[in-house]
């Protein structure tokens, strides 16, 4: 079971929700597995026409998703909330100046949207 534990507003508007759904799986040991996604709502201004903007809506619905999970397997029960801290912590050091960039939900939009068509194009095959 997955549980909202953060949400991270960023200056560029977007926002950083970050789940946890660590377990148990064996004795004191624990998984601890968060996973960090970004939503960027869909924009003309980030494509060069309404044709392009139409098959983005068509493709990606009205946003496009980053969505990344982090683990780290065999952690005491005692250290889960430090281990947790930590990967969070670790995420945003590396993270957060990509996504806080100003050009970053165009860019990302742009990316899933190519990488959409391909998997258009071998669904095709």
């Amino acid at each position: 079971m997955e549980t909202l534990v953060n949400n991270i507003e960023l200056p560029n508007g977007l926002c950083i929700s970050v789940s946890d759904s660590t377990r148990r799986y064996y004795e004191d040991y624990h998984l601890v597995r968060l996973r960090f996604v970004c939503r960027v709502p869909l924009q003309a201004e980030y494509f060069d026409c309404p044709e392009t903007f139409a098959e983005a809506k068509r493709l990606l619905g009205d946003s496009a998703v980053y969505s990344r999970t982090c683990e780290k397997m065999g952690v005491p029960f005692s250290h889960i909330e430090v281990a947790r801290d930590r990967m969070v912590s670790d995420f945003m050091n590396n993270a957060l100046p990509y996504f806080s960039h100003e050009t970053f939900p165009c860019k990302l939009v742009l990316s899933e949207l190519a990488k959409a068509r391909e998997n258009a194009v071998r669904s095709r095959i």
